[in-house]
């Protein structure tokens, strides 16, 4: 089995979990960033980002971890600790740059391709434990923190205040929500409509999640893209990456989990697509921490290609 096909079955258990998620009435990605902040490898300091930093955060409240700090086997041998026997580590993607030379044959090829382009990002899996399942290190955690309803609107303002420029305009009026590429326009209906100050920044979050794929942005829009409707596979991509993205703010301002019930109604309708695409969640959450990683400057902490801390780590 080659780095592709492992990856592919890696995706579909992945696109399965999400399915069950969805049934039982939540979203895999609700939290994507606890107290203790983003998923962190201890040893290198370094965040995980892409998928990895929606999955295990996901695997830290699944398993009750205390945070959301993980080591390989070889890093917990290093700080002279070990796994507990029986433990299972969780599954990171590592994606290795391949730059193709002349006459050389790529080490592996994806299904179906007949020649490899010039530059690719192969996916190869890694294994990590989080600290709780971790025994002989002596590890310290920085304190938790939580903030007051004033702090999480004052948050929220924050991040809608320090949009990189040129930012996107935002007007009010109508009863509808939405991002307008061609006129790079954020339209929200009056604030004082929305439930709670928390529902008014969840909403803008998502149509300024997709104002990031302007051209003067990210550049995230195709031809078919900018034309797709309600239904069509690129618009499904596109309202994924702006869910995902719109969480992961939500999670990073404070924004409480109620405020992801519409998410859930909303994304399990959804379900026949990731059947029919299991690599879309995988994909996608890489654009959405990329978005959001734009909208909170965390881009200069972070790879612009979205690669995991195991680069570094392994």
């Amino acid at each position: 089995m080659n780095a592709y096909q492992r990856f592919n079955q890696f995706a579909e258990q992945v696109t399965n979990e999400v399915i069950e998620q969805l049934e039982q009435g939540k979203v895999l990605w609700q939290k994507p960033w606890t107290s203790y902040g983003l998923p962190e490898n201890y040893q290198t300091g370094r965040h995980y980002e892409g998928f990895n930093a929606f999955y295990l955060n996901y695997i830290t409240e699944k398993k009750n971890f205390t945070a959301p700090y993980f080591l390989t086997f070889k890093q917990a041998q290093e700080l002279g600790g070990y796994v507990r026997k029986g433990e299972k580590g969780t599954t990171v993607i590592y994606w290795k740059i391949y730059e193709k030379k002349a006459g050389e044959t790529p080490p592996v090829q994806a299904e179906g391709e007949q020649q490899a382009p010039e530059r690719k990002f192969i996916p190869f899996l890694w294994t990590v434990f989080n600290i709780d399942q971790i025994e002989g290190v002596d590890f310290d955690l920085p304190a938790a923190q939580e903030r007051t309803g004033q702090q999480v609107i004052a948050a929220c303002q924050h991040v809608v205040d320090h949009y990189p420029l040129p930012s996107p305009q935002i007007t009010y009026g109508g009863p509808h929500a939405y991002y307008a590429p061609g006129n790079d326009i954020v339209r929200l209906p009056d604030p004082k409509s929305f439930v709670s100050s928390q529902a008014y920044y969840a909403t803008l979050f998502h149509e300024l999640i997709h104002s990031t794929g302007h051209p003067d942005r990210l550049n995230r829009f195709t031809d078919e893209e900018t034309a797709s409707r309600f239904g069509d596979e690129n618009y499904s991509k596109e309202e994924l990456i702006a869910e995902m993205g719109a969480s992961f703010l939500s999670a990073f301002t404070g924004i409480k989990e109620d405020v992801f019930q519409n998410s859930v109604a909303y994304l399990q309708g959804w379900a026949s697509r990731f059947r029919d695409d299991k690599t879309m969640i995988i994909y996608t959450s890489t654009k959405a921490f990329r978005a959001a990683s734009y909208l909170l400057d965390l881009n200069g902490k972070a790879s612009k290609e979205a690669l995991p801390a195991m680069a570094m780590a392994a």
